[in-house]
């Protein structure tokens, strides 16, 4: 079976602290355990399995990653019987990346780690769904450190990998840090400081009457911002310099990290269901970590007829038609008039 081993016990056991690279920002006070070695891993959950099938949940497990089935005789013995068959890659920085590219992972728990590399050569696996927004920026962070890369590319599957490096998934407070300590960007980006942040173009969680939304937001100086039509840099820019954001619950919310302190969020959510609290207070816990003033619109949820091809792939079909999740979103204008 597959074994969990704490971290108490890594330290603890000279065989499992010598499967550990140690990186730490002694600046910044946090430090990186970097799995290093031949392990075994899938693209989804990003949760490595030593050759001696082991694991390490609390280095390894995100927020909304079950990894409970890794535990399951069902899971080692179908590990078992083809692991020998997996493909093999070698010497490589396993950053990963969301098999959706949803970009508030990509951001938040997967970038954060590129950052305790310590080669000045690398060959970095990402999967291969990353927008290619999320690749530019991973680029010039690896230039402007003047590290040498090439992209290796991971489709929906089982790895072996041998002589690479896996570091661990940091918590919420600690990727901020770093996130904020390295990436300042100076774009030139036109600013305003009061923007709409739309969701055109998504597949559910938009607003169905946004012209309305958006006549109104006009007529208060509010300025109207596609994320898909602005580099990753620039959206930094442009939320850092925002003292007023108005948003549908959606992970471009995600850079309100690089908010001033004392700027307003509003964001616009659905109704969540009792097992989607995670979800609920993702933004109001970022709000809180930043110092910023989060202001909740609930508005009303419409059924999407056809989400993409993307998310029935990656989330079950009960999950689509049941959470208001994914379901698109209509508010009402007067109360919008209201709080705004």
């Amino acid at each position: 079976m597959i074994i969990d081993i704490n971290s108490t016990e890594i330290k603890s056991d000279k065989r499992l602290s010598n499967l550990f690279l140690n990186a730490n920002f002694s600046n910044l006070s946090i430090n990186c355990n970097i799995l290093k070695g031949n392990f075994f891993s899938d693209s989804f959950y990003y949760f490595p399995i030593t050759e001696n099938n082991e694991t390490f949940s609390s280095l390894f497990r995100r927020d909304l990653n079950n990894t409970s089935h890794f535990y399951s005789q069902t899971f080692f013995d179908n590990f078992k019987d083809n692991k020998n068959s997996l493909k093999n890659f070698k010497d490589l920085y396993v950053l990963g990346s969301n098999s959706g590219s949803n970009y508030y992972s990509n951001l938040l728990q997967f970038l954060p780690r590129i950052f305790f590399n310590n080669k000045k050569k690398i060959k970095l696996a990402i999967h291969r769904n990353s927008s290619n927004k999320y690749r530019k920026l991973i680029e010039n962070i690896l230039q402007s450190l003047n590290i040498e890369f090439t992209f290796v590319f991971l489709d929906d599957d089982f790895y072996h990998f041998i002589n690479s490096e896996f570091p661990q998934f940091m918590n919420l407070n600690d990727s901020i840090k770093i996130l904020k300590k390295f990436l300042n960007p100076r774009t030139g980006v036109e600013i305003s400081k009061k923007i709409y942040v739309t969701r055109e173009g998504s597949n559910y969680r938009k607003i169905l009457n946004e012209g309305d939304v958006v006549t109104l937001l006009r007529s208060k100086g509010y300025k109207v911002i596609n994320p898909q039509l602005y580099e990753i840099d620039e959206q930094i820019e442009i939320f850092s310099n925002a003292k007023k954001i108005v948003s549908p619950h959606g992970s471009n919310l995600a850079n309100i990290i690089f908010c001033k302190p004392g700027t307003e969020i509003y964001e616009i959510t659905p109704t969540f269901r009792d097992n989607e609290k995670i979800l609920e207070d993702r933004y109001f816990n970022l709000s809180l970590i930043n110092n910023l003033k989060h202001i909740k619109i609930v508005s009303d949820t419409v059924e999407v007829e056809n989400h993409s091809s993307l998310a029935k792939k990656y989330i079950h079909k009960n999950v689509l038609s049941q959470s208001n999740y994914y379901k698109n979103l209509i508010i009402k204008i007067q109360e919008l008039n209201t709080i705004i």
